[in-house]
């Protein structure tokens, strides 16, 4: 090549480099760019970035258009460029966000904003994030009120409800969090995950665990075994101090004297020694002593029945009332079981998600938990039937009452007394705020699933045409009671007091 055809090569190559190095950096800020390049945004469905400069300001929405747009989705409007609204930058979920990190943040608009962003779009990693978040925030809310009411707070009728209410609410909120799946990390390093989980642990230390369950109204009922130990116990206490071992069987050192064998001991004696002194009196000794053998069989017959032996089981009269007895016990104790816990459902403020109980999804999430934080230790919550079993089985013990005798007439009463009195009108408008809380998932109310939320009592229907105020009534409920009318403290004081005394 010649001088001067080198002297023209050499500028069409610097040109051609200069372009190259263009294209270059136009297709570099292209990727970097959100709305174009997915991969560079903030929120994926898998992870969530979290930047410092969400909460640096007032957390107010016109702050969101400062957000860096190579890792938010922008879009041009009237040649401006807006944040685009979705899933990519969800804003109520960046409103919430900015509550809960900045100092001095709102925590009731956070929560709200949270509540809000889970019924709207969002990715999954976020949508666990949104729930993580919101626990927080609630366990923030139960310190606040701690430390406003101090002493008052357990005494207080308005701050001990509100208290129950984000206490269960808090328990609901962390069971809605994957923890296996919940990829979060932060462009400062003084925050990360790790902190998130130490102060839920630390919410679960202060508030949560089962020393609020008083508090709260959360009752707990003996277990089958121990009512099965229970009338174990009791009949056998029973047998033993009637046929137990007598003074002469019995070791030595032990003074073991049964009742009945100690009486019958002693008119045994008494007949021997008439008997040994004179013959005379033999055959009314002979009728005494049938008599008595009489008595004795008729008073065994009253605990074991002849033909036991073959089976080892005694079906006479007093075994049979004590294994009646301990039926009745047990399904009285099942029923008040269902009742208490049905109550339960809206105080403590937890309800199903997609038919499963939340507390034994909080059960089976501890093992995630632990992976990350061994300090984190949930308490155990016993088995037991869902929320929504409950209900079905409150409604399906009403249809069977309708046929009712004096009995279930009078427990139907007393049920009837606690869903009229107590649930609804205690205190109406947590009633009516439990039934329109918005299940995160569902993204419907809680009424929409439970009849027994109706506002209208003609709404309650509890089996085909039946209402629960039409069986109610039924069983004795004054008409005024079931009408649907509000009624003061005092009155479901009263109400209360003569159905459960």
């Amino acid at each position: 090549m010649n001088r001067q055809h080198a002297a023209s090569y050499i500028p069409l190559v610097t040109a051609g480099v200069v372009l190259a190095l263009q294209a270059t950096t136009v297709a570099v800020a292209q990727e970097s760019d959100c709305a174009r390049n997915k991969a560079s945004c903030d929120f994926q469905e898998e992870s969530t970035t979290l930047r410092a400069q969400i909460w640096a300001g007032t957390c107010d929405p016109a702050e969101w258009e400062a957000l860096p747009r190579a890792h938010f989705p922008f879009e041009v409007r009237d040649e401006v460029p807006k944040l685009t609204a979705g899933p990519g930058a969800p804003v109520h979920f960046l409103n919430g966000v900015c509550e809960l990190h900045r100092p001095g943040g709102d925590t009731d608009r956070g929560i709200e904003e949270l509540q809000r962003a889970a019924t709207g779009e969002l990715l999954p990693a976020q949508r666990h994030a949104a729930a993580l978040f919101e626990g927080l925030l609630h366990c923030r809310k139960l310190a606040e009120l701690k430390d406003q009411y101090g002493q008052e707070l357990t005494e207080r009728l308005a701050p001990r409800e509100s208290f129950c209410m984000h206490r269960g609410m808090a328990k609901a909120s962390f069971t809605r969090v994957r923890w296996a799946g919940l990829d979060m990390s932060y462009d400062a390093p003084e925050l990360s995950l790790t902190q998130h989980a130490e102060s839920m642990a630390a919410c679960y230390a202060n508030y949560l665990h089962a020393g609020y369950d008083a508090t709260c109204g959360i009752v707990a009922s003996p277990s089958a075994e121990a009512i099965d130990a229970a009338a174990e116990a009791a009949s056998a206490g029973v047998l033993s101090d009637y046929f137990g071992t007598a003074t002469a069987d019995a070791p030595d050192g032990t003074t073991a004297i049964p009742p009945l064998k100690a009486m019958l001991a002693r008119k045994l004696e008494m007949a021997d020694a008439s008997l040994a002194q004179s013959t005379a009196l033999l055959g009314g000794l002979q009728q005494k002593s049938n008599l008595l053998s009489s008595s004795q069989q008729t008073l065994a017959s009253m605990f074991c029945l002849a033909g036991d032996d073959a089976t080892g089981l005694c079906s006479g009269p007093l075994p049979n009332a004590v294994s009646g007895l301990h039926s009745s016990y047990e399904r009285a104790v099942l029923r008040t079981h269902a009742i208490l816990d049905f109550i339960d459902g809206w105080v403590d403020g937890i309800y199903e998600h997609n038919g499963k109980d939340v507390r034994v999804a909080l059960r089976e999430s501890d093992a995630d938990l632990k992976e990350m934080l061994d300090r984190a230790e949930l308490p155990a919550v016993p088995n037991e039937m869902t929320l929504l079993q409950k209900l079905d089985f409150i409604k399906s013990d009403m249809a069977q009452l309708a046929n009712m005798d004096a009995a279930n007439a009078e427990l139907m009463k007393r049920q009837c007394g606690i869903y009229f009195c107590e649930i609804r009108n205690r205190n109406r408008t947590f009633f009516t705020r439990a039934c329109d809380q918005i299940d995160a998932t569902l993204g419907r109310k809680v009424r929409d699933d439970n009849t027994l939320c109706s506002s209208s009592v003609a709404g309650t229907t509890i089996s085909g045409a039946e209402t629960a105020a039409t069986l109610c009534q039924r069983a004795g409920l004054s008409a005024a009671r079931v009408s649907g009318a509000a009624m003061t403290a005092r009155e479901v004081d009263t109400c209360m007091a003569e159905l459960h005394p």
